[in-house]
């Protein structure tokens, strides 16, 4: 029994993953950066056109994780039924997400493929992903006696699906659909004529697809027919989803595996060995004895009282840098037992001198002589009442227009003679042709 559920050494005692065989399957990331990918989420981090366009190598690669995965639960959580608990939960979950959607999140929905979710059983089911017996897949034709009767009675998007999951070609009108279907009522699938059949990409040719197809529908074992249901969007995004759902169990060991790679990477080989030791036989009694006679243990239990302990400030003197209390000659050097009120503030107090002269220049005392409509200037610095700063501010405007230049008794004038007139007195002589 124990031996069924011991972890590996290269998974850390069940608390790291060790997914460097699936990471191969990526070969341009490196395994960092696949662990990253599978915290992410595979439905997200990887577009649905890459998915798509090495969708066998995907596909393998889904199948070959969740084994891991699974595998990993059942050694490190035997009381979890991963099949029924995680897996199961997480197919029902996406059949009828895909049902209503016909897609989910990371997949492109298209509602003509809404009804393939019904074509195959989740590999949770234990059916490993085999059609049951008892099932109603597909669209029962002997409800119709003539392709009008189908076409009328089924949708074209129903009739689509139908068509791809047997292989055949699926486009055209709805009644070329109906009657491209209709054929296989009374007739095999490997007795149709090859040009009803869709064209396979890759060199496998229309025979290849008659072959899958009639695999598919008499229940095979062939692995032509489990290459052919693996192929589909459906498969895939339901294998996606059941993998998804396994990592989001593993949320907490997959954070500590990507940490565990980070620290391992600045690590020599010995640090490393010692690590690995550690992890799978615990720390030594020597050297933790070896810490406490040294007393490392007292002194950080000592610090840790330090600092819970409450601080004895009587005087109510500022704290410094350290969290405590400075020195109350310095306290009493820099008159912080001296308050000065301003005001223009809102009745402000400042704690010391330099702090009441530092405060005529920030925003709160020059926003407060802007309510009082008065230049926040020198003259102004060291006033903190708003009647002295509104009678300083008269003065000032007094003498200011005192000192302002009169045009009319300021501006001289010369005659022909070189007397020298104001501007008033000339004018009022040159009117009177006196000059």
């Amino acid at each position: 029994m124990r031996h069924a559920f011991a972890a590996s050494s290269t998974e850390g005692g069940g608390n790291t993953t060790d997914n460097n065989d699936s990471s191969s399957a990526i070969s341009i990331l490196s395994y960092l950066d696949f662990l990253s990918v599978l915290s992410k989420g595979l439905n997200t981090s990887i577009p649905e056109s890459a998915k798509l366009r090495d969708r066998r190598k995907y596909a393998r690669f889904l199948r070959e994780l969740e084994q891991y995965l699974a595998g990993f639960l059942k050694r490190t959580s035997p009381f979890l039924n991963v099949t029924t608990e995680v897996m199961a939960k997480a197919a029902a979950s996406f059949q009828k997400e895909w049902g209503e959607k016909g897609g989910v999140d990371g997949w492109e929905c298209r509602m003509a493929e809404a009804s393939m979710v019904a074509d195959k059983s989740s590999p949770a089911d234990g059916n490993d992903g085999k059609p049951s017996d008892g099932d109603d897949v597909g669209i029962d034709l002997s409800k119709y006696a003539t392709s009008s009767d189908l076409e009328k009675a089924v949708s074209g998007d129903e009739l689509k699906s139908e068509l791809a999951r047997l292989g055949l070609k699926c486009g055209g009108t709805v009644s070329d659909r109906a009657a491209r279907l209709f054929l296989t009522k009374d007739t095999p699938l490997e007795k149709l004529p090859v040009k009803v059949f869709a064209k396979k990409k890759g060199g496998g040719g229309v025979k290849k697809a008659k072959v899958d197809s009639a695999a598919v529908q008499n229940n095979g074992n062939s692995n032509s027919a489990s290459a052919s249901i693996a192929d589909r969007r459906v498969d895939i995004a339901r294998q996606e989803a059941i993998v998804t759902s396994l990592l989001d169990q593993l949320r907490p060991t997959l954070e500590g595996t990507r940490r565990r790679i980070e620290r391992r990477t600045t690590q020599t080989e010995n640090e490393r060995d010692q690590e690995l030791e550690e992890e799978i036989n615990g720390i030594a009694m020597d050297d933790v004895n070896a810490h406490v006679e040294r007393g490392e243990g007292n002194d950080s239990a000592d610090e840790e009282d330090e600092e819970d302990a409450p601080i004895y400030n009587p005087k109510n003197v500022p704290l410094g840098w350290d969290g405590k209390p400075i020195p109350y000659w310095l306290f009493k050097l820099h008159g912080l037992n001296h308050f000065y009120p301003c005001e223009i503030c809102g009745n402000e107090s400042y704690r010391g001198r330099r702090n009441f002269e530092k405060h005529f220049t920030e925003s709160r005392h020059a926003y407060g002589m802007r309510c009082l409509k008065i230049p926040n200037t020198k003259h102004f610095h060291g006033v903190t009442k708003i009647v002295d700063a509104q009678e300083l501010w008269g003065r000032l405007r007094t003498l200011l227009e005192g000192s302002q230049f009169d045009v009319d008794q300021e501006e001289e004038y010369e005659d022909s003679h070189g007397n020298v007139l104001n501007r008033a007195q000339y004018e009022d002589l040159a009117r009177q042709g006196l000059l």
